[in-house]
C-alpha cells in the first residue's frame, strides 16, 4: 500500500521538534498522572501519518513522539510558525484575518507560516482524487468564545478564496486532550488545499484555551460557533457547510447533525457511535479517560451523559446526509461494529447515507476514503 506523503514531512519535521523540545512523559488534563489512552502500544508503528488525517495523508495529527513535550513557542504542535501577523500584503489574501477580527467571538487571529515541505507531494495527491492544485494556502490560528470559555482554533483556505467561492468544511479532531490535537499546519490545512475554507477547533481546555473538554459534552458548542462564525464569510458558499471528523471527531459530528441543520453533508470516519459500548470494549486506561472527562462511568447518574454521546441511539434524529467510513479488523480502538451498527440504524430510519468498509485499513486512515468524502459533498451541493 503507499505511504501517503505526509509521511515524509513528518520524518523531516520530527528533527524540528527533537531540536526544540525535550521528551517527558505527559500527564492528563487533570494533573493526577492518568495515563493517555491513545499511547502508542510498543509493537505498534511509531510513525503512522499522525492520527487524525483519514485522507491517506494524515489520521489524527499525531505527534510523532507521543511523549514530546511540545510548547507554545515551538509551534505550538511540532511546527514553527511566525507570530508577527499577517505574512500577506496583497489585501485580497488578509481579507480573510480581517474578516475573522471583525467578528465577535474571535478574541485572537495569529497567521501561520506553512513550511515549504508541506506542498511536497501535494499536486500529485491532488491530481490522484481528479482535483487540481490551485496554489498555496492560508492558514490562522484563532481564540474565540464559546459558551464562557475561550477556545483555540484555526482556518485555512485557498489563496485565492476570493476569486472562488469555495464551501465551508468544519473538521473535527479526534483524541482527547492533547492526544490527537490540531498540528500547524496539519489537516486542516491540507482540507484547504481540497478546495474548501477549513475550520477546526481544539476544544475547550486544550492547547492554551479555558474550561474543560466533555469529550462529546457542552464542548460540541464549540464546534457549533465555529459555524456561526462561518457565516461572515461573505467571500464563501452560504446557505450550509460541509463536516468531516474521525473517532471522536466522528462522535462530534453525530452529534452536531442531531442539533444543528445548518450541515448540508457530513463524512465521519471510523466513528464512536456508542460510547456505553465502547466504554466496555476499552482496556482500562482508556475507561478512565472515559470517567475523567465525562465523569464517571456508563451506570447510575452518568448513564445519560453516555446516551447523549451514542448516536446510535437517536439516529432518528439525524437529517443530514452521512457518509460513514471504517477501516477492518486492524481498528482495535473503535471496532467496525460500530459503523455497521449505525448505518442499521440510519436505514431502519430511513435517513440518507452511504457505508463504506476498508477491510486493510486500521484506524488511522484508508486510502481512497477522502477522494469518497468529496464525491459525497459534490453528491450534496451547497443551494446559496
Amino acid at each position: 500500500m503507499k505511504k501517503p506523503r505526509f509521511y515524509i514531512i513528518a520524518a523531516v519535521m520530527s528533527i524540528t521538534i527533537c531540536a526544540i523540545a525535550l521528551t517527558a512523559c505527559r500527564q492528563g488534563s487533570s494533573g493526577e498522572g492518568i495515563p493517555n489512552e491513545y499511547a502508542i502500544a510498543a509493537n505498534e508503528p511509531t510513525n503512522s501519518a499522525g492520527y487524525n488525517d483519514t485522507s491517506a495523508r494524515y489520521a489524527y495529527d499525531r505527534a510523532d513522539d507521543e511523549n514530546a513535550v511540545i510548547t507554545e513557542s515551538s509551534g505550538a504542535y511540532g511546527y514553527a510558525y511566525n507570530v508577527s501577523g499577517e505574512s500577506y500584503a496583497n489585501t485580497e489574501i488578509t481579507a480573510l484575518a480581517t474578516t475573522l477580527k471583525a467578528h465577535e467571538a474571535v478574541l485572537q487571529v495569529v497567521s501561520i507560516d506553512i513550511p515549504s515541505q508541506f506542498y511536497e507531494g501535494l499536486p500529485e495527491y491532488l491530481a490522484s482524487m481528479g482535483l487540481e492544485f490551485r496554489g498555496e494556502v492560508i492558514q490562522y490560528r484563532i481564540r474565540y468564545v464559546s459558551d464562557a470559555y475561550e477556545v483555540i482554533g484555526y482556518v485555512a483556505a485557498p489563496v485565492d478564496f476570493m476569486y472562488y467561492r469555495y464551501p465551508i468544511l468544519i473538521y473535527n479532531r479526534g483524541g482527547n486532550r492533547t492526544f490527537g490535537s490540531l498540528r500547524e499546519p496539519g489537516a486542516v490545512a491540507e482540507l484547504a488545499a481540497y478546495g474548501f475554507i477549513v475550520m477546526g477547533s481544539q476544544y475547550r481546555g486544550v492547547a492554551g484555551g479555558t474550561g474543560r473538554e466533555q469529550y462529546g459534552g457542552d464542548d460540541i458548542n464549540d464546534v457549533i460557533r465555529l459555524i456561526d462564525i462561518s457565516e461572515s464569510f461573505d467571500f464563501a458558499q452560504q446557505g450550509g457547510v460541509y463536516m468531516y471528523g474521525a473517532s471522536r471527531g466522528g462522535m462530534m459530528t453525530y452529534i452536531a447533525t442531531r442539533i444543528d441543520t445548518r450541515i448540508r453533508a457530513a463524512a465521519v470516519w471510523a466513528a464512536i457511535s456508542d460510547t456505553i459500548t465502547g466504554f466496555h470494549e476499552r482496556e482500562p486506561a482508556m475507561q478512565r479517560v472515559y470517567i475523567d472527562l465525562i465523569g464517571g462511568p456508563p451506570e447510575d447518574q452518568w448513564l445519560y451523559e453516555y446516551e447523549r454521546r451514542s448516536a446510535v441511539l437517536w439516529a432518528n434524529e439525524i437529517n443530514t446526509p452521512l457518509l460513514i467510513g471504517h477501516g477492518g479488523e486492524a481498528d482495535w480502538r473503535v471496532y467496525t461494529q460500530h459503523s455497521i451498527n449505525m448505518s442499521e440504524a440510519l436505514t431502519r430510519y430511513g435517513i440518507p447515507h452511504r457505508l463504506s468498509i476498508f477491510p486493510d485499513a486500521d484506524h488511522y486512515w484508508a486510502e481512497g476514503f477522502h477522494a469518497e468524502m468529496l464525491e459525497w459533498f459534490r453528491m450534496h451541493p451547497i443551494e446559496e
